[in-house]
């Protein structure tokens, strides 16, 4: 390389030209693209290079130069510091845009279909205070300090957050009342240098059902079996001599404050992986589940429940996936990754029978509670390893499915469980997705076995940030 070629720590001035997937920055250098850890497009920045490749470099902002002609005003106060929002100075028909054009392009570039059909996306009915569920992370710094927040932008400090627009004020004055109570049990926050203390993960849950119905009828409900509003509490903490007494005075002291909190669940985590998930529920002061409401059906969860944490934004996935998968009475669907049975109920009503696949118990036990709770008599839900459990359905021996809908891990899909699908033959296949690499590297996979992709439909369930979901149809060749 010559003298003059950039290299790790030098400041270069750059013309943002668009986003990639992710988020990043799109600039160019002396021919080199040029990924910058923020910006928007038409901005002016200056950025410090962390790698230089052969054909790309990496670059963290050190400054905003010249703003871009397209970006407005942010509108929480943490904004910059806090990385729970990246795109508040974005204007959200901008933020869709440019979705849709992540899906296009992992397509593709990932999925070698350039010319794939992908329809418009369907923003989030709601653009702040949409969540369901917010995580929260305490951490103890090297002054002995106590924090309770969201993580810092690209970092493992926590911003002590005093306002968040991505769920209730509710849920912010419990983050501040917990902070302050976890504050006066002196016992220690989670260190990550250390990677060990008492205090790990607040996690509150606000279903919007409850919400919905403690604005039209108060916090009792109606009487017709809608609940009134429920909030539910999580805990997740190491082990401690004075754990149990720590976290039940907290949960009086909430209960107390707050009469929506319909529940605190203390839960234990002893792996040093900084996952807001408790291993073992250890107390339980009030209710562990609360009620939500999808599609006309009434979905009981738990305190480790998966769920999509933008209701109304799930609702419009899902009926995209219903609308793709087109069931009739006399059809046969498999659900891979069926989590609590959201997307199987969603289904079922129109279905001949709906069978799920799921490797979490206790997701299984609340799919199956899911159905009895709505009287939906055509779904049933197999518990284990969605890989283990395809390689006992040999096609040929019992009913094989006309369609087959998943909505994988982040990581999509293993090959053999797209050869195992892909054996049943089924005529259809809705694939939903939380991630359009992913996505595009699996309909890859399925299309060199004989289908092809039909359409896509992006969906926004996360407003100010650059993630999106998307649901694809892929039928097989000749039906």
């Amino acid at each position: 390389m010559s003298d003059t070629t950039p290299r790790p720590g030098d400041l270069l001035e750059l013309t943002v030209d668009g986003l990639a997937a992710g988020g990043r920055a799109v600039c160019r250098h002396e021919g080199r693209v040029v990924f910058v850890a923020g910006g928007l497009p038409g901005q002016r920045v200056r950025a410090k290079l962390t790698a230089v490749k052969r054909r790309f470099a990496e670059a963290t902002p050190d400054a905003v130069l010249e703003p871009s002609p397209i970006q407005c005003a942010p509108f929480c106060a943490h904004f910059g510091d806090c990385g729970g929002c990246a795109w508040q100075d974005l204007p959200y028909a901008e933020q869709l845009r440019w979705k849709e054009r992540f899906v296009v392009d992992a397509l593709g570039r990932i999925g070698g279909l350039r010319d794939a059909n992908v329809l418009p996306i369907l923003g989030s009915p709601a653009e702040r205070g949409f969540r369901n569920k917010m995580e929260f992370a305490f951490n103890q710094d090297r002054d002995g300090q106590l924090h309770l927040g969201l993580r810092r932008r690209a970092s493992r400090a926590v911003v002590d957050i005093t306002e968040c627009h991505l769920q209730t004020q509710l849920t912010v004055r419990i983050v501040e009342a917990v902070r302050d109570l976890a504050r006066e049990s002196g016992l220690p926050g989670w260190d990550d240098g250390r990677q060990d203390g008492f205090w790990r993960f607040l996690v509150v849950r606000e279903p919007e059902l409850g919400r919905n119905a403690a604005a039209d009828t108060g916090a009792e409900g109606d009487g017709q079996g809608n609940p009134g509003r429920q909030c539910m509490i999580q805990c997740i903490t190491g082990r401690h001599p004075g754990a149990a007494q720590a976290v039940s005075r907290l949960a009086e002291a909430l209960r107390a404050r707050f009469p929506e909190v319909t529940g605190v669940v203390h839960s234990l985590r002893l792996d040093p992986e900084q996952i807001a998930y408790g291993e073992r529920v250890l107390a339980v002061d009030g209710e562990a589940v609360l009620t939500e409401r999808l599609g006309g059906n009434d979905l009981l969860l738990g305190p480790d429940s998966f769920f999509q944490t933008n209701t109304a934004a799930a609702g419009l996935l899902y009926d995209e996936a219903r609308r793709m998968a087109a069931a009739g009475p006399d059809d046969t669907v498999w659900d891979l990754y069926s989590g609590v049975g959201a997307i199987a109920l969603h289904l079922a009503r129109a279905a001949g029978a709906v069978r799920g696949f799921e490797i979490t118990p206790e997701a299984v036990n609340d799919a199956r509670a899911n159905a009895a709770r709505n009287n939906i008599l055509n779904c049933s839900f197999v518990s284990g390893d969605v890989r283990a459990s395809l390689r006992r359905e040999r096609p040929g021996e019992g009913v094989s499915p006309r369609i087959v809908v998943m909505d994988p891990p982040r990581a999509g899909l293993h090959e053999d469980v797209v050869e195992a699908v892909a054996a049943h033959q089924p005529e259809r296949i809705v694939y939903v997705s939380c991630n359009p690499a992913t996505m595009a590297r699996d309909v890859a996979l399925f299309t060199a076995r004989g289908y092809a992709l039909q359409e896509a439909r992006p969906v926004d369930l996360f407003p100010h940030s650059p993630h999106v979901e998307c649901v694809a149809l892929l039928t097989r060749a000749g039906e």
